[in-house]
């Protein structure tokens, strides 16, 4: 497992369909934690909630169109995708991640900071790209450690 941190724009626009487009996998299923992203709202400034009140699962098709269509806001996210429908399990720590087939995972935190994990890293580097193409920055492979705190909030036991 592998991953990379890197800082998104912290306003309304299509950061996931900038990051995932052309890179990712059509047929994956994406399984998308209710955190805390907005549409925009003319008005108010934050709409709805991008992802529901709820857990979701959505199909590759129908996660693309929702991230690319319109601009919305993301403050916390959690994000993974995984091969088929049958695959999507919850993932809790490093070992349920190694044990599972999720493709990769994806953290927002702070509406800025992003980072993405996977086993496979031409997938990462393919990520890179992508982040370094529409101006991205501080673009960073994690260690091993870092990477394990930063997305489940401990140090492995070695």
């Amino acid at each position: 497992m592998e991953g990379i941190l890197f800082y998104i724009r912290n306003e309304f626009g299509k950061q996931l369909y900038e990051i995932f487009e052309g890179v990712v996998d059509p047929s994956w299923y994406w399984s998308v934690a209710p955190e805390e992203a907005y549409f925009a709202d003319p008005v108010s400034g934050l709409g709805a909630p991008f992802f529901g009140e709820k857990d979701a699962i959505m199909d590759g098709s129908t996660f693309m169109n929702h991230i690319s269509s319109e601009d919305y806001l993301l403050i916390f996210a959690d994000i993974k995708a995984f091969p088929s429908l049958e695959s999507v399990v919850e993932i809790t720590d490093e070992k349920e991640f190694m044990e599972s087939t999720c493709k990769l995972g994806l953290i927002v935190s702070d509406s800025a900071q992003v980072i993405v994990y996977s086993r496979d890293k031409q997938l990462l580097l393919n990520i890179v790209d992508r982040a370094k193409s529409v101006g991205y920055e501080g673009i960073k492979f994690m260690e091993r450690e870092n990477l394990i705190a930063a997305v489940w909030g401990w140090l492995p036991k070695d």
